[in-house]
């Protein structure tokens, strides 16, 4: 129990941090609907943050390098509070591109200055479970944000007061904490070669996670509120808990799993309940009650949003010890592309005559994909030896740190 008091705090102010997230999904693109924006211009608000991201996330650890886990977590929340609260002040789809882009890279900042401090504050032997409560609990706190917006309007700032509010409060459970900083290591910078030694079945794996995932949840406000244009933040705010419930509900079982057989077949099976969900919610798009819609929603998420950690572990299983911080950066980058662009083809074909469904139409050939992907690699290469495989990490997407954590855990311990 000690070693989970001691990142308590840490685990604490990345809640936060993700509750204010989790109410910007859904509030961010109903207002940029409100003001006009076509469904393009929402996915590419959406881009803009993953490009923000993406940046801050090669930039991260030479910034907290020089000034510190604190400075730079305390900086970075100041900068993302201070572009929430901005958006309640200017109502203007440029704008909030601008803002949303500095939050992409406020936000990489702050994963990277907490997550390797809870990696640091944690012995390897209790890692493991360390990780998993942590990503655990920001699924939770992912869901939760959106509950304290249900019932305002589009064109309602308190949801951006809401989310300024908690990112705040963010920065005192990190700042408060007594134990010292650790020291970030210097980090091997990723190379071309770094990505090319990215299993093909887990590359395939990080690129729909980008392209596909983010696409649907940058539209999925949308969708909700086509379906429901008298209760638009409602039920957006619905189909979003409901879709991170379903992730959260399937992650820790399909890791179970994929320990015990080949990971490829079970993100190959992950993929296709994504794939299935994908086509009933294309087909009965305000055809049948609202309550089937989320449980749809909720059914993509169960396996839109799980496959990505068993993607990393298979990626892990596949590389020498010393080269996994490598294939883990490639992995987020590789991602954090995907991210970029997958926003723009669903805001492209949500503007089509497919409207909102379509989006799940297109998304469906992506899910399609990686399930033959992992189907076809599974009978033409062999699955590395229990020697080989690392046991299952519950890895986010977003997480900038991953590599490190599992380099780590493949080192000997050493006598202090």
């Amino acid at each position: 129990m000690t070693v989970y008091r001691n990142v308590a705090s840490l685990i604490l102010a990345v809640m936060l941090l993700q509750a204010a997230s989790g109410i910007l999904s859904v509030s961010t693109p109903l207002a940029l609907s409100y003001m006009g924006a076509s469904s393009l211009g929402v996915g590419m608000v959406a881009a803009v943050f993953s490009a923000g991201f993406m940046v801050g996330a090669w930039f991260a650890p030479d910034i907290v390098r020089q000034i510190g886990h604190i400075r730079a977590y305390s900086a970075a929340a100041a900068i993302y509070a201070v572009g929430i609260l901005s958006m309640a002040l200017a109502f203007d789809p440029v704008a909030w591109g601008i803002f949303r882009l500095f939050q992409g890279a406020a936000s990489a900042v702050m994963f990277t200055s907490a997550e390797s401090w809870i990696a640091d504050s944690t012995p390897r032997s209790k890692r493991g479970g360390v990780m998993g409560l942590y990503q655990l609990m920001l699924k939770v706190a992912l869901s939760c944000g959106p509950l304290l917006i249900v019932e305002h309007a589009a064109d309602d700032i308190r949801p951006f007061i809401w989310g300024g509010v908690l990112m705040t409060l963010a920065l005192i459970p990190l700042c408060a904490t007594r134990r010292a900083q650790p020291v970030l290591p210097d980090r091997e910078a990723l190379t071309l070669a770094g990505i090319f030694r990215i299993p093909p079945a887990a590359l395939m794996g990080s690129i729909v996670a980008g392209v596909c995932n983010t696409g649907v949840t940058s539209q999925l406000p949308l969708y909700a509120k086509d379906l429901q244009p008298g209760a638009a933040g409602a039920s957006a705010a619905t189909l979003y808990i409901a879709a991170m419930i379903g992730g959260t509900i399937t992650q820790w079982p399909a890791g179970i799993i994929s320990d015990r057989i080949d990971r490829r077949f079970v993100v190959a099976t992950l993929a296709a309940i994504a794939l299935g969900a994908c086509i009933a919610l294309y087909l009965t798009a305000g055809k049948v009650s609202f309550s089937i819609t989320v449980l749809l929603s909720a059914l993509w998420g169960a396996g839109a949003l799980s496959f990505y950690s068993v993607s990393a572990s298979h990626a892990t299983d596949r590389t020498e010890a010393g080269q996994i911080t490598q294939v883990m950066s490639g992995m987020l980058f590789i991602w954090a592309g995907g991210s970029v662009l997958g926003p723009l083809l669903t805001g492209v074909v949500a503007d089509t005559r497919a409207g909102q469904p379509g989006v799940f139409a297109a998304v469906a050939v992506g899910y399609f994909a990686l399930m033959t992907a992992n189907l076809w690699r599974l009978f033409v290469k062999d699955r590395p030896d229990a020697a080989h495989r690392q046991p299952f990490q519950p890895v986010s997407s977003t997480s900038v740190v991953q590599g490190k954590v599992a380099d780590d855990a493949e080192r000997p311990a050493t006598a202090d």
